[in-house]
């Protein structure tokens, strides 16, 4: 028993001074932490870095464009007051095509105009000739201003047929020419994005949102509501209702999300829930990895320099085992009492306002406690078992690589956990003893429901894998420690596990 504590007690005081260690302890969280959460601070922060130009294409009312520039001037500004967004109309005064288009579209627009003003005219002349009682051959004049009338009227239809036409033309023209500046000004930075209203689009309910960053598809939502207010708004005062009605009706409502958990109700904040869930996992990962990966280097190392050799004379196969177990298990047990400490601090002080966080609180630091402790020792097993079989770090990196991967799936999950906690399927992976501990941590943390009995579930198939793989990896220990020069396959382990 001396010796398996004295075993113990080098391997924490060894690894315990190192500076890996210290790195993982305290440097290697802030930096998961940062790599995780930088990427919503710095789109949050791009937004207030300048103006942004909006482009606009308005093939509907043009005054939609001065509605929704004084929509954003009155809603949206940046901190030094100036406005967030400004509305371009994109211009296409310089394409030769729709100039073209529009000195036609002007020459059969004054042909519209002056048949229309020469069938008016020769209406008012009928109109006089109708009033003159007196008038000498008002029959022939009258005859003869009809048919007058009937050939400027057909001349007149034809010519507003004619000018629809060339609208239509010229619209759609000036819709495709103004899509190739927009795009132009957008590839060249110039515009941040540019919206296109289409004519019918009060009857449509469509438009467009065209932009080169993805960045700013995130403000399409945004742009989405507030032209949605400028639409119902526009057809409440087609039903002649005062603007200020319009105004309180139109008030939006402030919208508070709880989620209903086992215990109380806490207001919902999803980059809370999603970041916290991640880190936790991650911490949780680095504490167990961290302390099984010094217990897998420390047996391979061990085992290749043959200093094993001089410490089977001096302890048993399963002393050592437990030694290094044990001694690397309180190492890991130490960062994360360690880290709960920090955590205490931040929340005792409310610092980065971590005493508002839910499930920052002694109970679930306790199950945090619990499923490290059983999730290391598992994994541990498994690692002893590995670091006995193989010679070099290099030879068992395939097999390492698929258990930090088991490990890091639950990450993977995370939006699936967030949207269904309680999902079968985020259940039934609970009770897989690889993934265990990560999510049951992120279960307990963010569930709505009462977790009592899957902890007793979880900790009993982990209890029970423990002591199975503790078993197993014991024999393997004992068997292969001493083997040398020989790769040894899957196959031949279990067939000297048979034998032995």
């Amino acid at each position: 028993m001396r010796n398996f504590f004295r075993i113990a007690k080098w391997e924490y005081s060894t690894h315990f001074k190192s500076r890996s260690f210290l790195f993982s302890t305290f440097v290697l969280p802030v930096l998961f932490s940062l790599l995780i959460t930088l990427p919503v601070l710095f789109i949050s922060l791009e937004s207030e870095v300048s103006t942004k130009l909006y482009g606009i294409i308005n093939m509907a009312d043009k005054s939609y464009t001065e509605k929704l520039q004084e929509f954003l001037n009155n809603n949206y500004k940046l901190k030094n007051n100036s406005p967030e967004y400004v509305i371009y109309p994109v211009s296409v005064d310089n394409s030769p095509i729709y100039k073209q288009a529009f000195e036609e579209y002007t020459e059969v627009e004054s042909i519209k105009d002056s048949t229309t003003i020469s069938y008016n005219e020769i209406k008012a002349l009928r109109a006089r000739y109708y009033r003159r009682q007196n008038l000498q051959n008002k029959t022939y004049l009258l005859k003869k201003t009809y048919d007058e009338l009937i050939a400027s009227r057909e001349a007149k239809d034809l010519a507003e047929i004619e000018f629809e036409n060339y609208q239509v033309r010229l619209d759609s023209i000036y819709e495709s020419e103004a899509r190739v500046a927009a795009d132009s000004l957008l590839f060249n930075r110039v515009l941040d994005a540019y919206l296109v209203f289409p004519e019918a689009l009060l009857k449509e309910n469509k438009m467009e949102y065209h932009t080169r960053a993805p960045g700013n598809l995130l403000e399409a939502e945004r742009i989405q509501k507030i032209i949605n207010e400028i639409i119902i708004q526009i057809r409440i005062q087609g039903e002649d209702i005062s603007n200020k009605k319009i105004a309180e009706w139109l008030k939006p409502i402030s919208l508070k999300k709880y989620q209903l958990r086992a215990k109380d109700q806490y207001e919902w904040n999803f980059y809370l829930e999603f970041y916290g869930s991640v880190i936790g996992v991650i911490l949780l990962f680095m504490a167990i990895f961290t302390s099984g990966g010094f217990l897998f280097s420390s047996v391979i190392q061990e085992k290749s320099n043959r200093v094993i050799e001089i410490l089977l004379s001096y302890a048993s196969s399963k002393q050592i085992m437990a030694g290094k177990i044990f001694g690397l298990g309180f190492l890991g047990l130490t960062q994360v009492l360690i880290w709960l400490v920090i955590t205490g601090i931040f929340v005792a002080f409310n610092l980065f306002n971590a005493g508002q966080i839910p499930y920052l609180n002694i109970e679930n630091a306790q199950y945090f406690l619990l499923y490290f402790c059983l999730g290391y020792m598992l994994y541990a097993s498994i690692f002893v078992a590995i670091g006995s079989i193989f010679n070099s770090e290099q030879d068992a990196q395939q097999v390492t690589l698929i258990l930090r991967t088991f490990a890091i799936f639950p990450v993977l999950l995370v939006f699936l956990f967030l949207k269904e906690p309680n999902s079968p399927i985020i259940a039934l992976l609970s009770y897989f003893p690889l993934f265990t501990p990560y999510f049951m941590i992120m279960r307990i943390f963010l569930s709505s429901a009462t977790m009592t009995t899957e902890i007793y579930l979880t900790t009993g198939i982990l209890l029970i894998s423990i002591v199975g793989m503790v078993f197993i990896a014991a024999r393997i220990f004992r068997i292969t420690i001493l083997m040398y020069g020989k790769k040894l396959s899957w196959k031949e382990v279990i067939t000297l596990l048979r034998v032995s």
